[in-house]
């Protein structure tokens, strides 16, 4: 075999070995989808340490539960490295332990992602991204495509998606928290400020509570502000921001840099 004809076949092999790797990366989200909808992630948590399969499949407390397919699942989530497989001696089969990843599964905490893994990988979320060729062939969006209606009706028009997109958007927002309220000073601050955007109110709380002599405003469509929960010294206010904002002193607004697609 001559050196060409060699470079050629690993070129092949190295070109198949890529497709069926962007082929399968779904697997992976589909995997992620699993372990939130059953809180492994929480189940180990609340044990002291790593746990034996049987003991993730009493905590998942299933009547019916598939141990095979437990098994299979979470071997492959220990190969994706979301979570860890430990050995240890005094115990015949392998332990699993939550990682720098899947720590951030663990639901009911502030710092959770599970929201956004639940959001991100929901059918209705996910099924506009099979029409991006009638969207790229036809232009206007690929939701549209595919619901008929642009992002923000669709949400309007179905309270469990818009509740899914709004505990998604407060998993992003407090990633960020931290670093906006090191990096600004608010208490520099006078009089009432307006979140634009602002969500449910996540961060125009943690700004208030932080500088209490200030007033807050919560300004976002009405369908999200519908759904957020009362924060003291915050006002809920529905609105559209292209036709008016709420008159205050001060005023921000978050932006996202995303790639968007649909």
């Amino acid at each position: 075999m001559s050196n060409t004809t060699k470079h050629n076949d690993d070129a092949i092999i190295r070109g198949q070995a890529m497709f069926f790797k962007h082929l399968h990366g779904g697997l992976s989200s589909a995997a992620l989808r699993c372990a939130v909808k059953l809180d492994i992630a929480s189940v180990i948590n609340r044990h002291d340490g790593p746990i034996t399969l049987s003991q993730i499949a009493h905590g998942v407390s299933s009547p019916l539960l598939n141990v095979d397919g437990l098994s299979r699942l979470m071997r492959f989530l220990v190969h994706k490295q979301i979570f860890d497989e430990v050995h240890q001696p005094e115990c015949e089969e392998p332990l699993y332990a939550l990682n720098q990843c899947s720590k951030f599964l663990v639901q009911d905490t502030r710092d959770t992602l599970a929201p956004i893994a639940v959001f991100f990988t929901d059918p209705l979320s996910f099924s506009p991204f099979y029409n991006l060729n009638l969207s790229i062939e036809d232009g206007g969006t690929a939701i549209f495509k595919t619901y008929g209606v642009e992002v923000w009706d669709l949400f309007s028009n179905n309270p469990q998606a818009n509740k899914g997109f709004n505990e998604s958007m407060a998993c992003y927002t407090r990633i960020e928290l931290d670093a906006i309220m090191s990096t600004y000073d608010f208490h520099s601050l006078k009089g009432t400020l307006v979140d634009v955007g602002g969500g449910i109110g996540v961060t125009i709380n943690k700004i208030v509570t932080t500088c209490p002599h200030l007033k807050g405003i919560n300004f976002d469509l009405p369908h999200v502000v519908s759904s957020a929960p009362s924060y003291e010294g915050v006002t809920h206010v529905g609105g559209d921001m292209f036709t008016a904002i709420p008159h205050a002193d001060s005023f921000f607004i978050k932006v996202y840099y995303s790639l968007n697609l649909t």
